[in-house]
């Protein structure tokens, strides 16, 4: 059960739980399957204690979101098996999931997640679309990118530069009908679909969200890289 380790040290002052883990023992609930299947690792599957993007048409879940509109998000519970593989042999830990393997998604419950750039009790939690990781803001703050996007008239195909986009990321900006959203990405090339076509021809400033607003509230206070608890009810 990730995180998978072995253990090289004893801290003086030990972490109150790992990334994941419960952080209590109030009820929890996992996101039901929609047949008699289970949820496993898409492609690039999810990391534990991050969250994770559910196609529930398929029931693979993504640390990426599939850009699809058959999506829900929950948070990828310490309760399935890792594998260590991210420095080869000599790595001594791991929080990865596995492709094609159970994946347990939980939609509610008191969990451990870590925040990079800290987080505050009652700030919402907020999903990266590239990853999953947890970040913390106040309600209805989420964070965004802007890139120089050129758009063609009737067209779903845009070309950018600036930086990364990823898929299920909402988009903004001249030409742009409201709602939409990155389909794909093709980054060698610099384009993407979006989904819904251009209504002009131009270069513009395009607005693409970086982070999803979930459920989950933060429930005790974290530094920079620390865990915290979070919970869908207080």
């Amino acid at each position: 059960m990730g995180l998978n380790t072995f253990q090289t040290s004893v801290a003086s002052d030990p972490s109150p739980g790992v990334e994941g883990g419960f952080a209590g023992g109030n009820p929890y609930f996992s996101l039901i399957t929609p047949d008699e299947g289970m949820f496993v690792g898409a492609a690039i599957p999810p990391t534990i204690g991050n969250f994770g993007w559910v196609n529930t048409a398929n029931g693979q879940v993504s640390a990426q979101h599939p850009g699809v509109t058959t999506t829900r998000i929950g948070f990828i519970h310490r309760d399935q098996g890792a594998i260590v593989n991210g420095a080869g042999m000599f790595a001594s830990a791991s929080m990865a999931t596995i492709s094609g393997q159970p994946v347990d998604v939980a939609e509610d419950g008191t969990f451990w997640a870590r925040f990079a750039a800290g987080a505050a009790i009652g700030q919402k939690v907020y999903a990266n679309y590239a990853d999953g990781a947890c970040t913390a803001a106040a309600t209805g703050s989420a964070a965004s990118v802007t890139r120089s996007v050129t758009t063609t008239n009737t067209s779903a195909t845009i070309s950018y530069t600036g930086g990364a986009i990823y898929p299920g990321q909402p988009v903004s900006g001249t030409g742009i009908p409201a709602g939409a959203y990155v389909v794909s990405v093709n980054s060698g090339a610099g384009t993407a679909v979006i989904s819904a076509a251009a209504t002009a021809s131009a270069t513009v400033t395009g607005t693409f969200t970086t982070n999803f607003e979930t459920s989950f509230s933060v429930r005790s206070t974290a530094g920079n890289g620390e865990l915290a608890k979070i919970s869908v009810r207080g």
